[in-house]
């Protein structure tokens, strides 16, 4: 008996898309045979056990996408006043997978065994021809032709310097770290900055998915202890027009792209707003919203009618019209805000499809508030060019717990 792999998703993948494998067997011809995928962690629990026909249209393969599995060992990694390097522990998962069969109502485990595997909370882009190369951080230089990205579908953003962000990337098994260089209107260089990466266990995978902040109030509060280049306080000093962010190694050798920042004060007699939000690769972004903001409230309530008639003195018998007759139980109110960006460009308005698409969404009016959890009421999205000229984008985000009230 032997199974063979015959297709393997990549050692380090996208738990949303498909992880998908192709087995075939030499004892596809025996009674009632099936195909057996057993799925274990890292400390080698077993997470699931599936078995398989062979599949439709072949004689001796069958398929097992273990994308819907995995994804419940995953959630994600979101810490608003995130400054130096850190692990996304939330957001990975190690695993293996073993293949065996059953034929005549007999299992057969352990025929082939495949490990060392690795899948982050992202997707890649379904017409977008995106694959792990395209992110992964594999060399320093990485090679011609090769540019690996930060874990974001936005190339450049621009922040003001009262804003947090973040920036999220794999990787793998190079020792790496993040360099800032401040540059002001003039485009000359004024300052140099480099963040201290404690994970440096290139076998260790859960250190493979790093997160850093990468907005100027992040990278401001940085400490002289977590900066092996640069001055705590003054990584974005005053009058940067723009820096950018690259992943270097020890000797300054760049591994990733050269991404950019661009720090711009808007004008606004409002208090900003911000929404944090998980974009599709497994990473937190930021917007802020600068002009005017409205808060609504949504209220449900369950009544009954109370019966009101009293008998009184022993022999009246009357109606208490100082108590409710309908009666409410059960109210509840549930909060929304509707928000405004001030002008965006085409690149994001694209870009911030990923916002109202985003499954998870935090927000925020101020810098010293704790982020609160809220989902995004739009149902459709559409995106205005250059062409059309200035437009802004309109948000409205509920709060996901309602408050409670007295009952009557």
């Amino acid at each position: 008996m032997a199974i063979t792999i015959n297709r393997e998703p990549a050692d380090v993948a996208p738990v949303y898309s498909d992880i998908s494998y192709v087995v075939t067997s030499t004892n596809y011809a025996q009674p009632n045979f099936k195909f057996i995928a057993v799925v274990k962690n890292a400390a080698g629990t077993i997470l699931a056990k599936l078995k398989a026909p062979i599949f439709h249209g072949t004689t001796d393969k069958a398929v097992f996408n273990l994308s819907r599995i995995l994804q419940n060992y995953v959630t994600y990694d979101f810490t608003q006043t995130l400054t130096t390097i850190e692990k996304c522990t939330n957001s990975y998962l190690a695993y293996s997978v073993e293949f065996g069969e059953e034929y005549n109502g007999t299992e057969y485990l352990t025929l082939a065994t495949n490990s060392g595997k690795y899948v982050w909370n992202g997707l890649y882009g379904l017409y977008l021809n995106e694959d792990t190369t395209d992110y992964r951080i594999i060399n320093f230089p990485p090679g011609a032709g090769i540019n690996p990205k930060f874990l974001t579908r936005v190339r450049t953003r621009r922040v003001t310097t009262s804003q947090y962000d973040y920036l999220y990337f794999l990787r793998t098994d190079k020792n790496c770290t993040a360099r800032i260089l401040a540059y002001n209107a003039a485009g000359s260089l004024i300052a140099t900055s480099v963040i201290n990466n404690t994970f440096t266990n290139t076998a260790d995978k859960s250190e493979y998915l790093l997160r850093f902040g990468a907005g100027p109030i992040n990278l401001n509060q940085l400490t002289s202890g977590q900066l092996t280049t640069g001055t705590a306080g003054s990584v974005v000093p005053t009058g940067t027009a723009y820096y950018t962010i690259q992943i270097v190694n020890g000797a300054g050798t760049a591994g990733s792209e050269l991404y950019q920042f661009d720090v711009v004060e808007e004008c606004s007699k409002y208090t900003p707003q911000y929404l944090y939000f998980l974009n599709p690769l497994g990473g937190f972004e930021s917007v802020r919203c600068s002009m005017a903001s409205k808060d609504k409230y949504n209220v449900s309530r369950k009544q009954f009618k109370r019966n009101n008639y009293t008998l009184t003195g022993g022999n009246t018998y009357a109606y208490d019209t100082t108590k409710h007759g309908i009666t409410n139980y059960a109210v509840e109110k549930t909060k929304e805000v509707t928000l405004n960006t001030n002008w965006l460009n085409e690149t994001e308005f694209e870009w911030l499809q990923d916002l109202i698409a985003s499954p998870v969404v935090f927000y925020g009016n101020s810098a010293a508030a704790v982020p609160i959890p809220v989902n995004i009421s739009e149902t459709s999205y559409e995106v205005f060019d250059d062409i059309d000229g200035p437009n802004n984008l309109k948000i409205t985000v509920q709060y996901t717990e309602p408050e409670r009230l007295q009952n009557a």
